[in-house]
């Protein structure tokens, strides 16, 4: 299946697999916010209204932190900020005020990690292996070098759970 998705420049047709993966990056984006601002005490007694922009962009800000602290940055080819510059970026918007995550425009960096995460990363890696996973062109004699090598090292304990 898949979905006919119309904006300015025309009509795409889209996945229904795309659609879901990037559903579930959502949500994991949204977790990560909700868990920063809950760690740090910044939910208020009484509900309050965040431009979309404002929290786009502060999820794509941490999940840079969180490709940096897990290594996957050394893995991307990409013209992303590192997570300090990004910070840093987001802090000096964050001061001017919600009207500076008001327009579509005010998303890019969250429009560039959602397009190098579509890019680059298993859609699946989290739900499955509760890890990102970055995928990348692999010499095929070398990948299956290293695979002969793992199984061989580990011929016990593969033999020990293949006998179950």
């Amino acid at each position: 299946m898949s979905t006919e998705i119309v904006n300015n420049t025309g009509a795409i047709v889209v996945p229904d697999e795309v659609i879901q993966a990037a559903t579930r990056h959502g949500e994991r984006q949204a977790e990560m916010v909700v868990a920063a601002f809950d760690e740090h005490g910044l939910f208020p007694q009484r509900p309050i209204g965040l431009p979309a922009g404002f929290l786009l962009e502060l999820a794509a800000v941490m999940e840079l932190g969180s490709w940096e602290q897990q290594g996957q940055r050394d893995h991307l080819d990409s013209e992303l900020p590192t997570y300090r510059e990004a910070a840093d970026a987001f802090l000096a918007r964050a001061k001017q005020g919600s009207a500076a995550f008001t327009s579509p425009e005010t998303v890019s960096l969250h429009n560039r990690v959602a397009q190098v995460w579509m890019k680059h990363f298993a859609w699946d890696g989290p739900d499955i292996l509760q890890a990102d996973c970055v995928i990348g062109d692999v010499d095929e004699e070398e990948f299956a070098q290293l695979l002969a090598d793992f199984v061989w090292q580990h011929r016990r304990e593969l033999s020990t759970i293949l006998d179950k």
